[in-house]
């Protein structure tokens, strides 16, 4: 049950109504007459809301969603990646006046497919993000929008062909492909050298994060050993820190770096230009067809034809969770299975 109460305060007139489950709205007003109006349109609008139903002109729009669900993130110190902010970023330039009860699944079938452009993957994980959002602002903040209407946006997708993944990448690097890379980047960048070419077809790690990231302190010469910290897991970001092995020319590669006393990192870049400096280089050189993440498919494929390792210590070198997702990630070539 809900009640309304009108009480007269220095002068004017304050309107107050309760619910059980919903936030207390409040009000002032120069008269009683206005309160009462004011305090009965509030009732209806609580009434349409506990039936599931959102009233137009609810003060919640889809922008102000993504604003508090990003402070509720922050206040529980849970990390929001730099995919996932980006996705929101997004989100938010597009769809930041639109009242939620204008967002019915019409709605957010146009921003994938008019606004936003994208389909497959990326397009399912759009739609995961913004579900995101509004199962926790429904649920910590009572906003009134359902998240069955993202479920009603992916089916007509799905209907619509915009949701089929698109097929699995099978590109791997030829040698003289990656000879002809390392001699541009050593050439003509300081940011991407050959030393990080070989070290990501050496350690399997994610570029650029996961490698970039690496600090003198938590290397381990002994044990031929280093600690990646926070590393990608959709279920725990922040703490994420994992002791992965040294492979290969990995060890040879670090004692390679300047090491100078005050040195945090062993590779002090900026791996945000590495998105740009990659597929300018194979521009360059005439290599089609070729991403930078290419190279650690190419790493992990070689891991897998060396026939040295057993799935849970592959996934512990290439920090996948699940033995399907490792073997999206490997493109073996039938005449490397010969033994």
């Amino acid at each position: 049950m809900h009640m309304a109460s009108i009480i007269k305060v220095n002068g004017k007139w304050r309107a107050q109504v309760r619910r059980k489950g919903y936030p207390v709205q409040t009000k002032t007003f120069s008269t009683k007459v206005l309160a009462a109006e004011w305090a009965k349109a509030i009732e209806g609008d609580v009434e349409k809301l506990a039936a599931g139903v959102v009233p137009r002109g609810a003060a919640w729009t889809v922008g102000k969603m993504i604003e508090s669900y990003l402070a509720e993130m922050e206040r529980s110190k849970k990390a929001v990646g730099k995919n996932k902010a980006n996705v929101l970023g997004l989100l938010k330039a597009h769809l930041k006046d639109v009242q939620i009860a204008d967002m019915t699944p019409e709605r957010i079938v146009k921003y994938i497919r008019d606004e936003r452009r994208v389909s497959g993957v990326t397009a399912g994980i759009d739609l995961t993000y913004l579900k995101g959002v509004i199962k926790t602002c429904r649920s910590l903040l009572k906003t009134p929008l359902h998240p069955s209407v993202v479920d009603d946006a992916r089916e007509t997708l799905n209907h619509l062909g915009m949701l089929e993944r698109g097929a699995e990448r099978d590109r791997r690097p030829t040698q003289e492909e990656i000879d002809l890379l390392r001699e541009w980047f050593r050439v003509r960048s300081e940011t991407l050298v050959p030393d990080h070419i070989d070290f990501i077809l050496s350690s399997c790690f994610r570029p650029p994060s996961e490698i970039t990231g690496l600090r003198w302190q938590d290397l381990n010469r002994a044990d031929r050993t280093i600690m990646i910290r926070d590393r990608k897991d959709p279920r725990k970001k922040i703490g994420n820190n994992q002791i992965v092995p040294l492979l290969g020319e990995c060890m040879a590669i670090i004692d390679r770096q300047p090491h100078p006393d005050d040195a945090e990192f062993i590779f002090p870049v900026n791996g945000d230009s590495w998105s740009s400096l990659f597929p300018r280089a194979c521009k360059e050189l005439g290599i089609a067809d070729l991403h930078l993440y290419d190279l650690r498919h190419e790493a992990i494929s070689r891991l897998v034809e060396s026939n040295k390792y057993s799935i849970m210590e592959m996934m512990l070198i290439t920090g996948h969770k699940d033995p399907k997702q490792l073997a999206r990630y490997t493109q073996l070539k039938a005449k490397n299975l010969h033994r």
